[in-house]
């Protein structure tokens, strides 16, 4: 099951478990969080005033063009 730990920030969240179950927790709790989730948890997970979200999700790898074989 993938999961990711995250540290609640705001007063209370809902978030999903890693076993699909809907739970909430209050500030401070460190939870698990289903990895499909963790971009959303992330988003809400921010205090007002903050620049940006305290854990960002993980990055994405990136796509890249093959090069050309020099038909053309």
């Amino acid at each position: 099951m993938a999961e990711a730990k995250r540290t609640v920030r705001v007063g209370s969240m809902a978030y999903v478990d890693p076993d699909g179950r809907t739970r909430r927790a209050d500030c401070g709790a460190e939870v698990s969080v289903h990895q499909d989730d963790a971009e959303r948890f992330d988003m809400l997970n921010v205090l007002p005033g903050d620049p940006a979200p305290a854990e960002p999700p993980a990055a994405k790898p990136r796509r890249t063009k093959a090069a050309g074989n020099g038909d053309g």
